[in-house]
C-alpha cells in the first residue's frame, strides 16, 4: 500500500519589505521585525488547519528575541526551524552587500560558506538544534551551495521552483537561476543531489493537458522568452483553459486555480505537497503582495483552500519538511 502523500507548509522567515527597492545611493533600510513579531494569527491558523508549518529562518530573524521567541513556541508543538540565507544580511560582509541582494554563488567560496556557518551557528543558538532544512534566499542554488549545505549538517533542500525561471532578476551582476528543466514527472518526488534531499516548491500544469509531458515542453519553450509570442501563447493557452503553470503558494494565482493544481499534484502521485510563501504575506504592509488588511484576507483563504482542495484529492499528512523527505 503506497503511504499517503505528505502535506509541507514552508515558510521563508524574514525581515519586513526585503523585495522593497534599494536606495539609490546604496545601502539597505534598517531591518524591521513586525511581520515575525506578529506571528501569533499564523500559528495559530495553522493549528486550526492541523498542518505542520517548517519555518525557514533568516539570520536577522533568528536574532531578534521576539521574533526568536515565537518561533520557538511553535517549534515546541511540533513546527520544524531550518535556514533561510539572505547573504547579504549575514556576516561575514562581503563586496556588494550594502548596494545589492547578492545571490550566494556571487561572493567568493570561503565568504559563501562563512556566512552560511553564520546562519547555522546563529539558528543552534536561537533554537537548541542543528537545522536540516534550507531554503536558498532569492532561490540562488547552485552544486556548490548543496555540498556546503551537507558538510554543515543540512539534509534537505528546498530550493527549486520546476518551471520557473529567475535568469531575468539580477543580483551583484550574475542573473537568478533557471529551474525549467525541472517541470517534469521526476519534481514530483524527492531526489538526492550532493548529498541532500531536494524538495522543490510545488507548481504543476492545469487545464486540458496538465500534468503531461506536451505542458511541461510547451511551458519550458514558452520560458525560453520574453517577447510578445510568449505572452501571446501563454494568454491563448489560459483562455482556452489548455494549460497553465500555477506555482502553489497563496496570492500566486486565483484562488480556483490554486485549489486545482494542489488537487492534481495529488492525483499526479506527488509524494509531497509543499506550499511556500513569505512570513510577511501574512501581515499587512510588510510585503509587496500583502500591502492591505484586504490582502492579508485573500492570503488566508488562498492558504485554507490550497489546504482543503489537497485533502479532498486523496491521502495526506501534514509533515515537516524534514520528515517529508524520510529523515
Amino acid at each position: 500500500m503506497t503511504a499517503p502523500a505528505s502535506l509541507v507548509v514552508t515558510i521563508d522567515t524574514e525581515p519586513d519589505n526585503q523585495w522593497a527597492p534599494l536606495p539609490a545611493g546604496g545601502g539597505h533600510p534598517p531591518l524591521t521585525f513586525a511581520n515575525t513579531r506578529g506571528l501569533s494569527r499564523l500559528i495559530d491558523f495553522m493549528g486550526r488547519l492541523g498542518v505542520r508549518a517548517t519555518w525557514l529562518t533568516s539570520y536577522s530573524v533568528a536574532r531578534d528575541p521576539e521574533s526568536a521567541r515565537l518561533l520557538a513556541v511553535a517549534a515546541s508543538a511540533g513546527d520544524e526551524i531550518g535556514g533561510h540565507l539572505h547573504a547579504w544580511e549575514t556576516p561575514p560582509m562581503g563586496p556588494g552587500d550594502n548596494t545589492a541582494r547578492p545571490y550566494i554563488y556571487e561572493y567568493p567560496p570561503q565568504l559563501r560558506l562563512a556566512k552560511l556557518q553564520a546562519l547555522t551557528e546563529t539558528l543552534r543558538a536561537a533554537f537548541g538544534t542543528q537545522p536540516v532544512s534550507y531554503r536558498a534566499g532569492r532561490w540562488g542554488l547552485d552544486a556548490t551551495e548543496l555540498r556546503h549545505l551537507a558538510s554543515l549538517g543540512y539534509r534537505v533542500d528546498t530550493s527549486i521552483v520546476p518551471g520557473h525561471d529567475f535568469s531575468r532578476s539580477r543580483g551583484l551582476s550574475r542573473p537568478g537561476p533557471d529551474f525549467r528543466r525541472y517541470l517534469t514527472s521526476r519534481a514530483l518526488q524527492p531526489w538526492q543531489e550532493e548529498g541532500v534531499w531536494e524538495v522543490p516548491a510545488s507548481a504543476t500544469t492545469i487545464g486540458a493537458f496538465g500534468g503531461t509531458a506536451a505542458a511541461a515542453a510547451l511551458t519550458r519553450t514558452m520560458w525560453r522568452r520574453g517577447d510578445l509570442l510568449r505572452r501571446g501563447v501563454e494568454s491563448l493557452a489560459r483562455r482556452a483553459r489548455l494549460c497553465d503553470l500555477i506555482w502553489v503558494r497563496p496570492l500566486a494565482h486565483p484562488r480556483a486555480d490554486l485549489a486545482a493544481a494542489a488537487s492534481a499534484l495529488v492525483r499526479q502521485g506527488a509524494r509531497v505537497v509543499n506550499v511556500m510563501f513569505h512570513s510577511s504575506e501574512a501581515f499587512a504592509g510588510t510585503s509587496p503582495k500583502s500591502r492591505t488588511p484586504q490582502d492579508v484576507e485573500r492570503f488566508y483563504g488562498d492558504f485554507e483552500a490550497i489546504v482543503a482542495a489537497a485533502r479532498a484529492a486523496g491521502p495526506i499528512t501534514p509533515r515537516t519538511l524534514s520528515e517529508a523527505a524520510g529523515l
